[in-house]
């Protein structure tokens, strides 16, 4: 079991979008999948139209009181092949939850100890979307991480939270030295025009000068039936399977299991 964690301290990154298609594309290659919502708003749920009371930060509740005895089925729903566990807006509650236990470290193992469960184990691959934020649930994430893949559009600007993003990584390494940023890549990509281009050349080398070999040359294109899905509440391959952002997140995830 793996887990590959979307995260990018700056919001508006694409993260949902990217969590919920990695996702689908890792399982249509005949993987068993795990998508975990960890941000409050819950974008997942509303992406997906799921509906489901025992949300993630129930799971984690349940976890820590219990001493990793887990109802895990409870929280589990599935959506054309995948396994999924949805957020809610109460996740916000969670440093309060466990400062109330008199265990503000016991946060920090929170998904580390979650992914030693039994249940998670069985899966191939664990995708976590996270928020675009930096806060203890992301540390305690990225203390279970194996990959990170970190969506960013096509601006200089977006670079600063790659440059957060590597920091907390340096600070990561220390609990967790496997975990890897695996991949870098750009969305919303206006393809063939002179602004992408130049700006792709500008952005491409600046991440080159602060990630060795972790900016991919597979990049997400423009596409309207990504927000077509979404209106649909589908992933982009069961709407359109053809279509140019289906393809290239079929390609990033192929260019990742080839190396794996």
């Amino acid at each position: 079991m793996k887990i590959i964690s979307i995260i990018n301290p700056k919001g508006g990154a694409g993260k949902t979008v990217s969590a919920v298609n990695i996702a689908y594309a890792i399982n249509r290659k005949g993987y068993k999948v795990l998508l975990i919502d960890t941000d409050p708003r819950a974008a997942i749920a509303s992406f997906l139209d799921i509906k489901n009371d025992e949300t993630i930060l129930e799971m984690i509740k349940e976890n820590y009181e219990n001493f990793g005895i887990l109802d895990f089925k409870k929280y589990i729903t599935v959506k054309n092949g995948v396994d999924i566990i949805i957020s809610d807006s109460n996740l916000i509650e969670i440093d309060e939850y466990f400062r109330k236990a008199g265990d503000i470290e016991g946060e920090f193992k929170i998904f580390k100890e979650l992914s030693e469960e039994k249940n998670f184990k069985e899966y191939d691959y664990i995708i976590i979307d996270t928020e675009g934020t930096v806060n203890n649930l992301i540390r305690a994430i990225l203390n279970a991480t194996d990959y990170i893949f970190a969506p960013t559009k096509v601006s200089l600007i977006d670079t600063n939270g790659i440059r957060d993003l590597l920091k907390m990584i340096e600070v990561a390494k220390r609990n967790n030295p496997k975990i890897r940023l695996e991949k870098i890549f750009s969305i919303q990509v206006k393809e063939n025009t002179k602004v992408f281009k130049k700006t792709h050349e500008e952005l491409k080398k600046t991440l080159k000068d602060m990630c060795k070999d972790c900016y991919s040359s597979i990049y997400i294109r423009e596409d309207a039936n990504i927000l077509n899905a979404m209106e649909e509440n589908k992933d982009i391959f069961s709407y359109k399977n053809s279509s140019n952002s289906a393809i290239d997140y079929r390609n990033l995830v192929d260019e990742f299991l080839e190396i794996k």
